[in-house]
């Protein structure tokens, strides 16, 4: 027998209580929901409305009212959509169908409302702070940190082992850039400052990147990251690079600390070599200058002296050939004042020639004492 013959009791079609034809109820169907409830009829709400507005407003045309609240609707979803207020700090940013269209500055705008336009507003004032190395466990700046090894563990030029924390501060100088360019601009930023740190402090000694070189490792991962994000199209801009901590790895510090050490002790020694070069080679050349003057001084007076003994001897030959016996006792005199001017002996010459002296230790008798007296020994 088909479903909907009607001489069996299955499923009579004025009655059976709205069950179908297996012996129930429409679950979803037939007009109504699962209570067995109808859905709102819309002429019939339409209807109602007019009734409404026609007991409110009886000297107007329920057409014309409902036209006006469907206006007015659209009109108050539109101030709640499309005003926007951009804060001195901000910029807008419209969108035309998820598209940019336009940038907007601080002030009062009126756009398409939602879903036609919508205004993506960041801030470009405000400085953002990214830490590099470790995180903190809170957002005070006092709070204590957790270290990242696989962040802050590097590599020197001089091949030794650093750990490196480091802060980054950024603004947005791009909104459209920074929007829409790259996809986590944050997390670029912090991939972009490792890698510029890395490159800079391998280029730079451990002593460096610890003391005097600080400053320029910050300039110049600054300035390395900003060319980097600029060929990202970022639109962000570095204000600031810090490094906040260089240490060796906790494992090693101790030696490490050791090395240093010996490396300060073997500089202090290197700087008291230098002193004493810088003391003792001009020393050393002072007195080579005097030797060498001295020696030219003595050169001079032994050639003039030479010259003098020259002229003095070609003199006495002169005169010797004029008077040679004279000549020759005044030379034997001079001679013998020459040796015996200054010694304490008397030398007797007797009549056989033979010369013989007497020692004579009486101070009177000392010619360099310049006694008169005589002596008791003869003349």
């Amino acid at each position: 027998m088909p479903w909907n013959d009607n001489k069996g009791g299955g499923w009579p079609p004025g009655g059976g209580g709205g069950r179908g034809p297996w012996g129930q109820g429409p679950s979803n169907g037939g007009g109504r929901g699962p209570n067995n409830v109808r859905p709102p009829d819309l002429e019939d709400i339409f209807k109602r409305l007019r009734e409404y507005l026609r007991n409110w407003f009886p000297n107007q045309s329920p057409n014309s009212m409902m036209l006006a609240l469907g206006g007015g609707g659209l009109l108050f979803l539109w101030v709640l959509t499309g005003v926007y207020q951009i804060q001195p700090a901000e910029q807008g940013v419209v969108l035309r169908f998820g598209q940019y269209v336009d940038k907007l500055g601080p002030g009062l705008h009126i756009r398409l409302p939602y879903p036609i336009e919508t205004v993506l507003r960041p801030n470009v004032e405000a400085e953002n702070q990214l830490n590099v190395g470790f995180i903190r466990e809170s957002g005070d700046a006092d709070a204590p940190s957790i270290d990242i090894s696989a962040e802050s563990i590097m590599l020197t030029g001089d091949e030794n082992v650093v750990d490196l924390d480091f802060d980054v501060f950024w603004k947005v100088a791009d909104a459209e850039k920074y929007l829409f360019e790259v996809k986590d601009v944050e997390n670029a930023i912090k991939a972009v400052a490792e890698s510029a740190m890395r490159e800079v402090v391998g280029n730079n000694k451990i002593e460096t990147v610890q003391t005097e070189g600080r400053v320029v490792v910050q300039q110049e991962v600054q300035k390395l990251m900003q060319r980097t994000l600029d060929g990202y199209k970022a639109g962000v801009t570095i204000t600031r690079v810090i490094l906040l901590k260089v240490d060796p790895p906790t494992q090693v510090i101790d030696a490490f600390r050791d090395v240093q050490a010996a490396r300060a002790d073997q500089e202090k020694r290197r700087n008291e070599a230098q002193k004493y070069q810088n003391t003792i080679v001009p020393q050393a050349r002072g007195e080579a200058a005097k030797i060498v003057q001295d020696a030219e001084a003595f050169k001079q007076k032994a050639i003039t002296e030479a010259q003098g003994e020259a002229q003095r001897f070609n003199s006495i030959l002169d005169q010797y050939r004029n008077a040679k016996q004279v000549t020759r006792e005044r030379m034997y005199l001079e001679t013998m004042q020459r040796v015996l001017g200054n010694t304490n002996k008397i030398v007797i010459e007797n009549k056989s020639g033979v010369i013989q002296y007497l020692p004579m230790p009486m101070p009177e008798l000392r010619r360099s004492q310049g006694a008169d007296t005589p002596s008791q020994g003869g003349n």
